[in-house]
């Protein structure tokens, strides 16, 4: 079983063909992507609708929750509101409904074995904002969240939101496919086990 994995287009199209384009080279059974359409590039529409065409699995990122929800739900992001109330604006009825029928997180058992893929760690999954910030990667909470007891319970948890690659225990994060240095994770799940690697979109 082949997962492809990928993150943060943020309205780069021509990235979002390129990644899906690779994707389909390696032959994956199951293509996810964990979040952030809009914001940076100036493409997202388009590039929610060739995502609703992919057949992939679409989480929701903290730039689809400021797109459902507005900007009040992040204090840190006021400085978008503007950019924000324009793509509620342009979105139609259908986009926006794919945008608010987006999962926070997907799990499932692939021969085997448990993962987790969602945007980012939780700090509390009931807030309208619910991701840890990006400041726990540095004071040491990112590590602690990473050792609780619901993220050991998988064999692989799969995030975005920090546009880079590292691994951290059974945490695998996937870099942005719209900024620099993109990359997708491609998993493959068998009896024999499971093994992964990020690769980079060759754009």
């Amino acid at each position: 079983m082949k997962i492809a994995v990928f993150s943060d287009v943020h309205g780069n199209l021509k990235a979002l063909k390129k990644v899906l384009e690779q994707i389909k080279e390696k032959n994956a059974d199951e293509i996810i992507f964990l979040g952030d359409i809009f914001q940076r590039g100036n493409e997202e529409i388009e590039c929610l609708d060739l995502l609703k065409e992919s057949g992939a699995i679409c989480i929701k990122g903290n730039c689809e929750l400021y797109a459902a929800n507005g900007v009040d739900i992040d204090p840190d992001v006021e400085y978008l509101r503007e950019y924000y109330d324009g793509i509620r604006s342009r979105l139609s009825d259908e986009q926006m409904q794919f945008v608010n029928n987006m999962p926070l997180f997907f799990e499932k058992e692939y021969e085997g074995h448990k993962f987790l893929f969602t945007h980012f760690l939780f700090l509390n999954i009931e807030d309208t904002y619910p991701y840890l910030p990006l400041s726990s990667l540095k004071n040491g909470t990112f590590d602690e969240a990473c050792g609780n007891e619901q993220i050991r319970k998988y064999d692989l948890v799969v995030v975005g939101h920090c546009h880079r690659n590292f691994v951290k225990g059974n945490v695998a994060a996937v870099s942005a496919t719209g900024l620099e240095d993109p990359s997708f994770l491609l998993i493959e799940a068998d009896e024999a086990g499971l093994r992964f690697e990020h690769i980079k979109i060759n754009l």
